[in-house]
């Protein structure tokens, strides 16, 4: 069995070394003079430091900021019924008490329950923004590719290449370029 496999990685890499040869040999391969063949974009600094991705990041931003201080009042508005709540029973027979403590309670669960609900819809809002981002940037890396003649372009967090083959900054131009003009939604 072991003898089969190496015979077959021979044979495989006589089919590749072979077929190498052949499309070396083709006249319409295409030859890459203008830059590399391969590429990387950081996307953390795509979205950060090109000017479509600051404003998308300071609308999402702003919404969070709303979603906190939304949840800061009710919070202070839910300490102060309580306040109220507690004096009130000082002056309450328990069967007077008992309904209005326990309606308090429902209330506090249904407000988190709520919020909770609108911190996990934002959440997915954040989700959906930047794959929106990133399947905008799509089109223009596409065209950038065409223009460069670049066949791969490969996210910079999970591989190394050699100085030279990141080409995040020119998407981040076209991208202020194009967002600049209108042809980017944030929403």
């Amino acid at each position: 069995m072991r003898f089969f496999t190496r015979i077959q990685a021979v044979f495989l890499i006589g089919c590749v070394f072979l077929s190498g040869q052949a499309v070396a040999q083709d006249a319409t391969f295409p030859v890459f003079q203008d830059g590399p063949a391969i590429v990387s974009i950081n996307r953390e600094r795509l979205i950060q430091r090109s000017d479509f991705g600051r404003a998308l990041i300071k609308v999402l931003s702003d919404r969070q900021a709303a979603l906190v201080k939304e949840n800061e009042t009710l919070a202070q508005d839910l300490e102060r019924e309580e306040r109220e709540l507690t004096e009130l029973r000082k002056t309450l027979t328990p069967a007077e008490f008992t309904p209005l403590a326990e309606a308090f309670d429902a209330k506090v669960k249904e407000v988190r329950r709520v919020q909770e609900q609108k911190g996990v819809e934002l959440t997915k809002s954040l989700e959906n923004a930047r794959f929106r981002f990133f399947r905008q940037a799509e089109q223009i890396i596409v065209k950038l590719m065409a223009d460069r003649g670049i066949q791969f372009v490969l996210d910079e967090s999970a591989i190394w290449l050699s100085q030279g083959g990141d080409v995040t900054n020119l998407v981040i131009e076209r991208l202020d370029a194009a967002y600049g003009a209108g042809q980017l939604t944030l929403e």
